[in-house]
């Protein structure tokens, strides 16, 4: 793609950076942005806002390792984590807000997007799910949790016919964003 992923321009500003935003804005009590590879590049293009930056120095290792980091870095009166990844500039501070909502509603200990059955981030998941996280090795992430306990998530349909949260892992990906950005003029919002 020419340069990390997270610095892709959309709309004016890297993706990463709709993501710290969406986040920023949105009522989480604290957010925590996992960094890997080109660490230093990527932070120093970002207004972090009310964010903390950590360094996941193991970020060869996969997605996983990213994760537990993330989940490790919060305050230990967090109650729940909302995992959300960096090239997904179609989240905004009221899908997440929602998506808590959901999650308060449902008694349960997770909650995921859900497009046509499959769940999708942004994830919830309740402190007591984190050692579920600790299990993952290499580039997975939570789907494996979530298919593994479909019966303690909570969903939030997608409102948007045909589409979730897109994220970007292929130049193709990145130029089908950039399309239907511009044909639509605005972002997604499930």
């Amino acid at each position: 793609m020419g340069e990390p992923k997270q610095l892709l321009p959309y709309k004016g500003r890297p993706l990463l950076q709709w993501v710290i935003d969406a986040a920023c804005a949105s009522r989480l009590d604290e957010v925590v942005v996992v960094l890997g590879a080109d660490a230093t590049r990527i932070a120093g293009r970002l207004d972090i806002g009310r964010a903390r930056v950590v360094i996941n120095e193991r970020y060869a290792d996969g997605m996983s390792t990213s994760l537990q980091l993330g989940a490790r870095s919060l305050a230990p009166d967090i109650e729940r984590a909302v995992i959300i990844l960096g090239d997904q500039p179609d989240v905004d501070a009221p899908l997440l807000d929602r998506l808590l909502d959901v999650h308060d509603g449902s008694g349960l200990p997770a909650a995921a997007v859900e497009f046509e059955g499959l769940l999708h981030p942004p994830v919830v998941l309740a402190r007591g799910m984190w050692s579920d996280l600790d299990q993952l090795r290499g580039d997975v992430g939570c789907r494996q949790i979530l298919r593994a306990r479909p019966e303690e998530v909570a969903r939030l349909p997608s409102s948007r016919p045909r589409r979730h949260p897109v994220d970007i892992d292929t130049p193709e990906d990145f130029q089908t964003l950039l399309a239907d950005q511009s044909s639509s003029g605005s972002s997604v919002t499930p």
